[in-house]
């Protein structure tokens, strides 16, 4: 068993390796200068293009990954439903 384990660990590192370096051979590819006009708002962003292009990739992973996972939003929330209802329990018992 710890064998499998092993070899999943050593899998899983190469995998993770492999994407870091895609990642540094994309950044260096991608050095041009871009400018993001803020309609409505007065301002103008200047940065790298690599770096927009990895956040809108990051939001839709976190879009993705939250739209998908529906037992994740219930939980959360129940969790809060259910802090709001300790909390009304809690000054009940405090005012007796």
């Amino acid at each position: 068993m710890n064998f499998i384990k092993s070899i999943l660990r050593i899998i899983r590192t190469v995998i993770l390796s492999l994407l870091l370096v895609c990642i540094v051979i994309f950044m260096v590819n991608n050095r041009d200068t871009v400018t993001i006009h803020l309609h409505p708002l007065p301002f103008d962003v200047e940065t790298r293009i690599f770096v927009v292009m990895i956040i809108v990739f990051l939001l839709g992973l976190l879009f993705g990954i939250l739209s998908c996972s529906q037992s994740l939003i219930k939980r959360i929330f129940t969790n809060l439903n259910d802090r709001r209802k300790l909390r009304k329990l809690e000054k009940q018992v405090a005012k007796n």
